[in-house]
């Protein structure tokens, strides 16, 4: 990890159902620090001013904060950011758990979702599985079924 990121982003695009891992900058984290500032930063490039909050142009952000994943006690915060549809700005929320840290050990530090799925689906290669009493943890899955 540089300065307790791991430099990959994880990027899904509902429209096309892409899912790509992008590095990212490593300045701009020595610039905007951490999750919130670094999922403003994105919004910030890459949602036109003049975004409808649902459309397909708003971008998702999942982020876990820089010292997610290390032996920093308390440190488990992940940030949802978005364009607001009650005030069209950017709004965000926190919160805690294990979310952030099993993104970080899964390698990335943000999950950023883009597009309108044109229906529900679930992709090939990465999905998101919630077990009851442990966890969300990130797995492979094959071409039609789980593998444990």
């Amino acid at each position: 990890m540089r300065y307790a990121e791991t430099g990959f982003n994880l990027e899904i695009d509902l429209t096309r159902g892409n899912i790509e891992k992008v590095a990212t900058d490593p300045r701009d984290t020595e610039l905007y620090l951490g999750g919130l500032g670094t999922n403003a930063k994105i919004l910030w490039d890459r949602v036109p001013p003049e975004v409808e909050p649902f459309s397909e142009e708003n971008l998702l952000i999942f982020g876990a904060g820089l010292l997610c994943g290390t032996p920093a006690t308390g440190c488990n915060r992940t940030i949802v950011s978005t364009i607001s549809p009650q005030t069209r700005l950017m709004a965000f929320s926190m919160m805690g758990g294990f979310w952030a840290p099993e993104l970080k050990y899964a390698g990335y530090d943000k999950v950023v979702l883009r597009g309108k799925s044109p229906s529900w689906y679930t992709s090939g290669s990465i999905m998101t599985r919630w077990r009851f009493g442990t966890p969300p943890t990130w797995r492979a899955k094959g071409p039609s079924r789980w593998r444990d």
